[in-house]
């Protein structure tokens, strides 16, 4: 591959920015930061150092404390969350039980997000200087999930929001967060914040952050070269071996997320109505190969549904091209040279991708090679919209290809419900299983923790062994590209990009 070729237009298209200077983060996204509007933008101000939440995600599955000191599960439906002492907003009002309470009920009012995990039912109630008492109505056992989710119940200091209306502008510098970062400015080519002073958990290692909005990847490859800026996320993985080759370009690593890529299968419609065809094409994906020769190791292979990380997750992936031969033989699908077929007609599959995940071309190219080591020919379309084309048949297809979170902040639930449940709103396939419905309902209101281990492991091997419809491709690697100043930067899980002691190389 060809640096010039790779990083052509980038310099126009980022724009002529001054040298990276030591005591500010100057970091490049490819997703735009519109405004300060807490329900539809305001998950943002979490990843950049400006945001926090009740609880955090941690990279071995756990949630812990933020800023909540604890929460406790009382019985089935009862909860007490007690807050941190001593925590301020970045305009210096105390961030206390009432303010607390006055953020959660403003996201249950606005945020349908939050409509759709908390019970309309359930109960926010202070009950102590520090403490409050959540009553969920029913079970609601992913709560401190939902506490740790960025778009569910960012803590804010809601008088200011509500004094700017509409305004969100009014919110620059107005400091409704606890961050180590307070937002001065935004607007549509950068956002910029300063370090506050007065955060809990004490002076914040840089002076400032500024964020710029780049959403063509060869333009941020090359700010980092030249210095621009320090970091930059969403790098193609298919460039790793450029970015190895190339003075100041490091590929930053960090831990295992919550998703990768995941293919559906159209249940409903052409080969994939066939159990044996789906058994078979599970088995001829070369799972380690896409994560370490397609992507260059900057993947974890796939090896079941959820992150093996997880002590749910079971591990029922396997590669086993002779095994996917019998099974197709058997069910009456001749090989006739390259391809397969049977009463007539030819087995073969149309995979779906979109342009937004550049790296789902080299993903589906090696589905390919995949596919004919049994047989099944294969085609690939690129449509804008994945979720669009496979609810509106707008295209024909067999096997949609997504980035998908399987397990976002530890989640199960909304996955299943929104995946795999009957009749739901991204049930890409119109899969329907009667065993996994009783699963996923029994799921969302169970407790007990060895109880919803066996029922995860179940829904598991139904998806492999049963009655597979989803099934993940490659286990992503947080990842980052950044300057050799920086090489020590290890990208967080969760989207937490910016924390209070983030920095470069010491």
């Amino acid at each position: 591959m060809n640096l010039k070729s790779l990083l052509l237009g980038g310099a126009v298209a980022l724009g002529a920015l001054p040298a990276a200077a030591d005591d500010i983060i100057r970091m490049a996204t490819s997703f735009q930061i519109r405004s300060m509007d807490p329900v539809k933008q305001g998950f943002w101000m979490q990843e950049f150092g400006q945001g926090e939440l009740l609880m955090q995600f941690q990279p071995d599955g756990s949630i812990t404390p933020w800023l909540a000191e604890s929460l406790e599960r009382v019985d089935d439906t009862t909860w007490i969350i007690t807050i941190r002492d001593g925590v301020t907003f970045q305009n210096g009002k105390p961030m206390d039980v009432p303010a607390v309470l006055a953020a959660i009920a403003y996201h249950r009012e606005r945020n349908s997000g939050t409509q759709a995990v908390l019970p309309a039912e359930a109960t926010f109630t202070r009950t102590g200087a520090r403490e409050i008492t959540v009553d969920t109505g029913k079970p609601l056992p992913e709560l401190p999930n939902i506490l740790a989710h960025e778009s569910r119940l960012m803590i804010i200091d809601v008088a200011p929001v509500l004094a700017a209306g509409e305004d969100f502008e009014a919110l620059d510098g107005a400091g409704i967060h606890t961050g180590p970062y307070r937002l001065v400015s935004l607007d549509d080519q950068r956002m910029v914040a300063e370090r506050y002073e007065g955060y809990w958990r004490g002076m914040p290692a840089m002076e400032g952050v500024e964020l710029r909005f780049v959403s063509d990847a060869n333009a941020r490859i090359l700010a980092v070269q030249n210095g621009e800026v320090d970091i930059a996320l969403y790098p193609p993985i298919a460039a790793a071996p450029v970015f190895a080759a190339t003075p100041n370009l490091n590929l930053a690593l960090g831990p295992l997320s919550t998703g990768g890529f995941a293919g559906f299968m159209d249940v409903a419609n052409g080969a994939f109505e066939e159990v044996a065809v789906r058994r078979a094409v599970m088995l001829a994906m070369d799972y380690q190969e896409i994560a370490n020769a397609v992507f260059h190791g900057a993947k974890a292979p796939a090896t079941g549904l959820y992150n093996p990380n997880f002590p749910w997750a079971v591990e029922n992936y396997r590669h086993d091209v002779e095994e996917a031969n019998a099974i197709l033989d058997a069910a009456g699908w001749e090989r006739q040279g390259d391809t397969r077929s049977r009463d007539g007609e030819t087995l073969s599959i149309t995979i779906m991708i979109y342009p937004q995940q550049p790296d789902l071309v080299p993903l589906s190219n090696a589905m390919q090679s995949y596919l004919s080591e049994i047989g099944v020919a294969s085609e690939i379309v690129s449509v804008d919209s994945v979720t669009e084309a496979a609810m509106n048949d707008l295209v024909d297809w067999d096997l949609a290809l997504s980035a998908t979170g399987t397990a976002t902040v530890g989640s199960v639930s909304g996955f299943l419900n929104q995946y795999v449940a009957c009749g739901a709103e991204r049930n890409y396939g119109d899969y329907c299983n009667e065993s996994l419905q009783e699963l996923i309902g029994a799921l969302d209101v169970t407790m007990e923790t060895d109880r919803r281990n066996e029922m995860l492991r179940e829904i598991q091997r139904i998806l492999v062994e049963d009655d597979p419809y989803v099934f993940n491709l490659t286990i992503l690697i947080e990842r980052a590209l950044v300057s050799d100043a920086w090489s020590d930067y290890e990208p967080a899980v969760a989207w937490n990009h910016i924390k209070w002691d983030t920095a470069p190389n010491p």
